[in-house]
């Protein structure tokens, strides 16, 4: 589905990612483990053509969109649902509103079938009885599920998330973690997570990389996490969270 070849990116004088390359596989979840400031933001924002490599390519679906124009990544960017860490709701729409506003703006579909995609995403997400609420009065678990079924009602192949169960309590991360794992098995979907939280990426990813210092440090399956010896990555399995 995706897939970043010999990706490097600099700002200025500042190296922030040296030859970088992954693979994200339909219908499979992989987590991008590492520090803040590491980058890890910066490769799902080049996944979505947001920002340009200072060299080497991105793929999805088998085409390079490294160089391509605005105009021509909305389709591109149709295939992929952004997750944001701040979930990035309107605060003076409804549930509802905020789930509906995109399909109205971007495509040009019956007012019903928009009301369907709604209602199947507020029953997805668990949400029915909030569908006239404004996010300020919901939860924060409450609310990334909404960001989450809005992500959704396009019917992407694959799902981006930028730190989903950050600043959430344990009852409402093991929510949004049981919600991820769903989209594989209910949706048929892939999903990339970033994350700094190390039981996060146990609980949800068949495949993590490792971003230390620019490059990727491991990349394989997350059962085989243990078995590596590199110092930094047994380090973070000790501590079970990286600092912010």
């Amino acid at each position: 589905m995706i897939e970043l070849r010999n990706i490097s990116l600099k700002y200025g004088e500042k190296e922030i990612l040296k030859n970088v390359s992954l693979t994200i596989e339909d219908n499979t979840i992989k987590a991008i483990l590492g520090p803040s400031g590491v980058g890890k933001s910066t490769i799902l924002k080049l996944m979505l053509g947001l920002i340009k490599p200072t060299s080497g390519q991105v793929f999805v679906d088998g085409t390079d969109i490294s160089a391509m124009k605005e105009s021509e990544l909305y389709p591109i960017r149709r295939k992929m649902g952004m997750v944001f860490q701040g979930n990035a709701l309107f605060d003076s729409m409804s549930i509802s509103q905020n789930l509906g506003f995109f399909l109205r703006e971007n495509l040009n579909l019956p007012e019903k079938e928009v009301q369907e995609r709604v209602t199947e995403q507020i029953q997805f997400a668990g949400l029915e009885g909030y569908e006239e609420q404004l996010p300020e009065s919901l939860s924060g678990g409450m609310r990334k599920r909404v960001a989450i079924g809005r992500a959704l009602i396009f019917r992407p192949h694959m799902i981006l998330f930028d730190e989903p169960t950050a600043g959430l309590d344990p009852v409402s991360s093991k929510k949004i973690l049981t919600l991820i794992s769903s989209l594989r098995h209910h949706n048929n979907l892939g999903a990339v997570i970033v994350t700094h939280i190390i039981d996060d990426v146990f609980n949800v990813a068949d495949c993590v990389a490792v971003l230390y210092q620019g490059g990727i440090i491991f990349d394989d399956a997350t059962s085989k996490l243990h078995g590596s010896d590199h110092p930094f990555i047994r380090s973070i399995l000790s501590d079970k969270i990286l600092e912010l």
